[in-house]
């Protein structure tokens, strides 16, 4: 949903009560950092909130005369949607292919049941029976690992440098807009010169990869709350495949991975954790 068209109307009472209880811990961060410029990034698992986050939040600056803006990270991958979703299941495919070469598995029979799980969206499937195929996803896995939510998928460069032009008082942003098409690129130019806080409500926002964030926020949830809250937004066609699911878990995980670099940590019952 873009922010530009949400009201405080359309989001839960719980996350409006998640973000009350936030607030007041950013906004002290903020102030404690005693600069006319701040940088906010709430980030976090697919479905976990951050785009509602993000705006509750802008709204209860606004209200203490702080002007902010939100930028999603989400426009700054290398690839349009269609495209990285392809490199994804590439990469997976081609080092589990190589393992099961590797590992010396590989047969004209396993070959033939590959190749009929593969062209049936299923080759990320766990298969019990299927020894071998544990070995396949084991290797993709780790090529996953080794592309998701790095500077191969994402323009970690761009964004730390709209960070960096933010605080060095520029008047303007020129923010990027990706559609799911490669004729759906464009920039947009916006007047920064009065807004006092920048909210960043990216999945990667608390990465190592970025630099100039000054509060760093992480949302967090389980797989399986993560998983359901996409289910009800119906973000994704192949939102339950098990592709997907493998994607999560591994997003997940980095993300669990980096919470010490967290400035305040949130779970989705409002439980909050700070450094």
């Amino acid at each position: 949903m873009d922010t530009k068209e949400i009201t405080v109307s359309d989001l839960a009472q719980e996350q409006i009560k998640n973000a009350e209880r936030l607030f007041p811990l950013i906004r002290k961060k903020t102030e404690e950092r005693k600069e006319k410029k701040t940088v906010i990034s709430v980030s976090g698992g697919s479905g976990v909130g951050k785009t509602g986050m993000a705006f509750l939040l802008q709204n209860m600056f606004e209200k203490q005369g702080k002007k902010s803006l939100i930028i999603s990270g989400d426009n700054y991958p290398h690839r349009i949607p269609m495209y990285n979703d392809a490199e994804r299941i590439a990469r997976f495919r081609m080092s589990g292919l190589n393992g099961l070469i590797t590992e010396r598995l590989y047969t004209d029979e396993i070959k033939e049941k590959l190749l009929k799980l593969q062209k049936a969206g299923r080759d990320a499937e766990e298969q019990e029976d299927m020894q071998w195929l544990s070995i396949y996803q084991k290797y993709g896995d780790k090529a996953l690992t080794d592309y998701l939510g790095t500077d191969q998928e994402l323009d970690y460069e761009a964004i730390s440098n709209l960070l960096m032009q933010f605080h060095r008082g520029t008047s303007q942003l020129l923010l990027r807009h990706m559609g799911r098409t490669q004729d759906d690129i464009w920039y947009d130019r916006r007047d920064v010169s009065d807004t006092d806080i920048l909210i960043l409500e990216w999945t990667h926002g608390n990465s190592a990869y970025l630099q100039g964030v000054d509060v760093s926020v992480v949302l967090i949830s389980t797989p399986e709350e993560t998983l359901e809250n996409r289910k009800k937004r119906n973000r994704d066609t192949a939102i339950d495949s098990p592709f997907v699911a493998r994607v999560l878990r591994i997003e997940q995980k980095k993300i669990n991975d980096g919470l010490d670099r967290a400035d305040i940590i949130q779970d989705m019952h409002g439980r909050i954790y700070t450094e």
